[in-house]
């Protein structure tokens, strides 16, 4: 950490985006991932997780582009004392174990073993067209390294793409999106007030040497409001990066629906461009996250989205495990006091603190209750379960499909997609209930979070606003006006 950050961006804001950052990278890899080096497809096309592909990825699994990526988060959630080093180490890890995809030019930095900058300088210097997007498509945990200071960052970035992809393209990329998505973070307006992605974008060129910033300004012009198909050759760095800015730029933001869901959008149109799919949308997703927050990542996606940091992990690392390795990273590596980043349990943390019976109580076939009911029998028989709030990683029973959502119940200022995240967490509660299954609910106490949710569950299942207020304030408690609010609007 370094530099002074200066943000009037809520603290609780910026840390769901800095999650948001890796959350969309990850669930953009893992939408192109089944529509890669296929052709662009009409807008009509409608873009879904499927999986499948060249390299037959289950349906949710992200690619080498997020594996990567991996190896530069884990040491800097780590606080590593050398993250290139360490970033360093990974790869060669990563390719060791044998993944299924690696992308030409890495596979030959990486076959030749370290020190790999020094192999990177080499390839570039024979080859200045050696500029593939390797580097930039996992350049998105660079950008948490040290938050509001976008000198350090440009300087790390620098730094590990070169470990693989020394050319100018390929690092003044890096440099560029990394600057862009710690400006999205530190500076992006509420999710109502329109964000100016082009001065995001902008922010990084003076950054760069003198002689190359003209060229760098051009290409963003060119790719502000184009349409992703523009670049074709989205398998080079520069029109990697331009189809991603087309498929921010020109996509809208609704006026129909929550602004937030722009990041979805957004994605889609990156993955219709065709080509480098996973690689264009994992680009694309780490600023559309950096501006819209882990809270705009629909419940659908996050409840797919997993994969290896290696192949030679069993455990497949899922949203909750990429979520925390964000927030410890953009926090420097420092657990918050609670210690919920990094934890087994906090069980013993909410008995001690807020003391409660549990609670559990069903309403049009999902239960909805308090912390205290998870291990104490009142949620049996549940084999789904929503957590809105901090849960450490052995709290939820084995055998249940688990979900962690970051509403707080503090103000509306720190919950900018609180409507969204309610209503969208009931629509996926729907589908769970017609798949016959049995969902949980919960926060700490029922007191705010809970009730929220089944004021939006209530309302979905055609509940006037009013009565189901009455319901839910009987059965566990009023929420906060401005949770009423988003839940029955």
């Amino acid at each position: 950490m370094s530099g002074p950050l200066t943000s009037v961006v809520p603290e609780a804001v910026r840390s769901d985006r800095a999650a948001g950052v890796v959350l969309a990278s990850a669930c953009g890899d893992a939408l192109g991932a089944g529509y890669e080096f296929g052709p662009a497809l009409d807008d009509s096309v409608v873009v879904e997780m499927t999986g499948g592909g060249a390299f037959g990825w289950a349906p949710g699994e992200w690619t080498d582009d997020t594996q990567m990526a991996l190896a530069v988060l884990s040491p800097l959630a780590g606080a590593s004392p050398d993250v290139v080093f360490a970033a360093e180490d990974g790869f060669l890890d990563w390719f060791s174990s044998q993944p299924a995809d690696v992308g030409s030019q890495t596979r030959k930095v990486l076959s030749s073993g370290p020190p790999l900058a020094q192999a990177a300088a080499a390839i570039a210097a024979r080859n200045r067209q050696a500029s593939g997007n390797g580097s930039l498509m996992r350049t998105g945990p660079v950008a948490l390294s040290h938050p509001g200071d976008p000198a350090a960052i440009a300087r790390l970035a620098v730094e590990v793409s070169a470990l693989t992809h020394a050319t100018d393209d390929c690092i003044d990329a890096c440099v560029l999106w990394c600057v862009a998505i710690d400006h999205a973070v530190h500076h992006a307006p509420p999710s109502d007030v329109a964000y100016d992605w082009a001065g995001g974008l902008r922010s990084g060129l003076e950054l760069l040497p003198v002689v190359r910033r003209g060229v760098w300004s051009a290409r963003i012009d060119e790719a502000l409001g184009a349409r992703p198909t523009d670049f074709p050759n989205n398998g080079w760095v520069v029109h990697a990066l331009q189809a991603a800015v087309a498929a921010i730029t020109s996509t809208p933001v609704p006026t129909d629906a929550e602004p937030c869901t722009h990041l979805q959008h957004a994605l889609a149109a990156a993955v219709r461009a065709g080509g480098d799919t996973d690689t264009v949308a994992a680009i694309a997703g780490a600023l559309l996250g950096a501006r819209w927050g882990g809270t705009a990542v629909p419940l659908a996606w996050r409840r797919l989205v997993h994969g290896v940091v290696t192949y030679e992990d069993e455990l497949c690392s899922d949203a909750i495990d990429l979520e925390r390795r964000a927030r410890l990273a953009y926090a420097g590596g420092r657990v918050g006091a609670d210690h919920w980043l990094r934890t087994a349990t906090m069980l013993p943390h909410y008995r001690e603190v807020w003391p409660a019976e549990p609670l559990a109580v069903e309403l049009d076939g999902v239960v909805f209750g308090n912390v205290h009911a998870m291990g104490q029998g009142a949620a049996e028989g549940c084999d789904v379960v929503v957590s809105l709030c901090r849960m450490g990683d052995d709290d939820a029973p084995p055998d249940v499909d688990h979900h962690v959502l970051g509403l707080i119940d503090s103000t509306p200022e720190e919950n900018p997609n609180v409507r969204f995240l309610l209503h969208d967490l009931a629509a996926q509660l729907e589908v769970w209930v017609a798949e016959g299954r049995r969902p949980f609910v919960h926060c700490v106490q029922a007191q705010n979070r809970t009730p929220a949710a089944a004021l939006a569950w209530l309302v979905l299942r055609g509940a006037t606003a009013d009565e189901a207020l009455e319901t839910v304030t009987a059965a566990l408690n009023r929420p906060k006006p401005f949770l009423v609010e988003a839940a029955t609007n």
